[in-house]
């Protein structure tokens, strides 16, 4: 199981980007800055895999309290 991206930078207009404190990109961290008014958020795994990852795409799985794609056919570019 990979470990899961932490947050770094967050987006919101009007401001821009915003450092953000560094903690994992949960569901639950992702509800949190989308009702601070964020809609990206920047957030890296490791030392170069850096991402820029839509908020509104997190949903909580109520089993096991991690965040799971909304619609199965988008999934994050694995590149």
């Amino acid at each position: 199981m990979t470990r899961p991206r932490t947050a770094t930078h967050a987006y919101r207009i009007p401001g821009g980007w915003q450092k953000v404190p560094h903690h994992p990109l949960t569901a639950d961290f992702a509800r949190d800055l989308r009702g601070q008014g964020f809609t990206i958020v920047r957030a890296r795994r490791g030392w170069n895999d850096s991402r820029e990852l839509s908020l509104t795409q997190y949903a909580a799985d109520p089993a096991s309290g991690t965040s799971t794609w909304v619609d199965s056919e988008l999934k994050p570019f694995s590149g």
